[in-house]
């Protein structure tokens, strides 16, 4: 598993606040800390260092829109040139307010809105605020209607597993750009977590999902040992790290461990520091013995550190052999690729970091990714680089990393 030279993901918690009450919070810290807001001052402060070698930027919380000055830190943070999304419950004070004020940052990448089920039923289950369903069905419906882009993050629980298809139809409904299904990660909670029984019915439901507007991928990866699926391995420690609203660094929003504050040091120490190499190597030795490692990672270390008995539950055993659930596609002849990514150049080689994916590549592939400028084809550019040429450019194209010039 190679590790960036210095993080190009982020999440930043802005807030523990939260107008919902989800007992499986990804936010570790909504209970067990006193709620804190950092001024938008702090937070440029804070982040000036770190955001020039941003590639994507996820503000979340808590709820981050209920920081009084969010849109402060905001237009700050766009300034950067990263990718930036919203991550929010959905349920703002002022929704009209809010969608004509988002209106202003064409910037934006979009908002990724939680909506945990198909039904007021399903949702609240986990939210446990009655109402809170149709509220952020209608709010979606606003900021659609104001045409900012909105994806789905729906959490698969014991309430949602059978709503895969539902979950899709009402996004189509309203016209959202796509789903990213998660499964729960937290400490055991026997009326939210599916079983495992559940778990593998809800995964099976989203790869043979049929073909739509609405594009569905897995926001967290699943272990291939747990079932064959097209999830991507966790970049949580690789290329990806979490800041608190007390500017800490953490290797997740998921995960316990502190790996210090950015008052006291630097990310790039912070990043290389003894404690991150320890979280970095929770991993069991088994795990990197399987056929499928270089693809999932291995599992969730946040998940392991959180259970009793310091393993992912949907960890099997290793593979001997590992074959993909999906193919990639035949790449179209006469398109003209456009690099949509960053280049990188770390010890391994190149790192090409798009929109939430970083793809290593070694430096003899520097001649083909110099070479998606828009003037060839992607004909032209496999007659010239052969079969390696045509993998590379075919994994670049299925993760939305090339444009069509």
């Amino acid at each position: 598993m190679l590790v960036l030279s210095y993080p190009a993901i982020y999440t930043l918690e802005l807030t523990a606040t939260c107008n919902n009450r989800c007992p499986g919070c990804s936010n570790i810290y909504a209970v067990s800390r006193p709620p804190l807001l950092k001024t938008a001052k702090e937070w440029t402060a804070l982040l000036s260092p770190i955001l020039p070698e941003a590639v994507q930027v996820r503000l979340s919380g808590g709820e981050p829109t209920l920081h009084p000055e969010f849109f402060d830190i905001l237009r700050y943070i766009l300034t950067a040139g990263a990718h930036v999304t919203v991550f929010t419950n959905g349920r703002w004070r002022n929704p009209e307010h809010f969608v004509k004020s988002m209106c202003e940052w064409r910037d934006l990448a979009g908002l990724l809105i939680s909506l945990h089920g198909a039904t007021a039923a399903s949702h609240e289950a986990f939210t446990k605020v009655p109402g809170s369903f149709q509220e952020t069905v209608d709010n979606i419906r606003l900021a659609i209607e104001n045409q900012i882009n909105v994806m789905l993050s729906t959490i698969i629980t014991h309430d949602s597993w059978n709503e895969v298809e539902a979950v899709v139809d009402l996004a189509q409904q309203l016209g959202v750009q796509g789903v990213a299904f998660n499964r729960y990660l937290g400490a055991p909670l026997a009326d939210i977590e599916p079983t495992v029984d559940e778990m593998r019915m809800a995964l099976k439901a989203i790869q043979t999902l049929p073909s739509t507007d609405v594009v569905t991928k897995f926001g967290i990866g699943i272990p291939q040992c747990f079932a064959i699926n097209n999830s991507e391995g966790c970049l949580a420690g690789v290329a990806y790290a979490t800041i608190d609203p007390w500017g800490n660094v953490r290797p997740c929003n998921h995960s316990p461990t502190v790996i210090g504050s950015l008052h006291e040091h630097t990310m790039h120490d912070l990043w290389h520091s003894d404690k991150m190499n320890a979280w970095r190597a929770l991993m069991p030795t088994e795990c990197t013995t399987c056929a499928a490692y270089p693809v999932c990672h291995g599992g969730c270390r946040a998940v392991q550190e959180l259970r009793a008995d310091g393993r992912d539950p949907l960890r099997g055993e290793p593979l001997t052999e590992y074959v993909p659930a999906q193919e990639i596609k035949e790449l179209p002849a006469n398109v003209r690729p456009r690099r949509n990514f960053r280049i990188r150049e770390e010890e391994f080689g190149y790192a090409l970091l798009g929109q939430g994916h970083v793809l290593p590549v070694a430096r003899e592939a520097w001649q083909i990714v110099n070479a998606c400028d828009g003037t060839a084809s992607f004909a032209e550019l496999a007659a010239h680089f052969g079969q390696p040429g045509l993998d590379l450019l075919g994994e670049l194209w299925e993760l939305g990393m090339l444009d069509a010039a």
